[in-house]
């Protein structure tokens, strides 16, 4: 076995992860900041119903567009 004066051959794998490293220095810069407060979560829920709103407009039009490009197909 190649492995044989390796005790554990998975010790040399070594998962490489900058995330936890990025999210440690920007939280040492003051960079991070926890959007728990009564007036993010009201901003929060404003855009969320505003983005609802948006969704739903996109949804009419492109039904509206495949109506309209399905009887030109028709027509034609």
């Amino acid at each position: 076995m190649i492995f044989e004066n390796i005790s554990n051959p998975f010790n040399m794998i070594q998962k490489v992860s900058r995330t936890a490293e990025i999210y440690e220095r920007l939280e040492r810069e003051g960079k991070v900041s926890y959007l728990d407060q009564p007036e993010h979560i009201a901003a929060i829920d404003a855009m969320s119903d505003q983005m609802e709103e948006v969704r739903r407009e996109y949804q009419v039009k492109d039904r509206n567009s495949q109506v309209a490009a399905a009887s030109v197909i028709l027509i034609a």
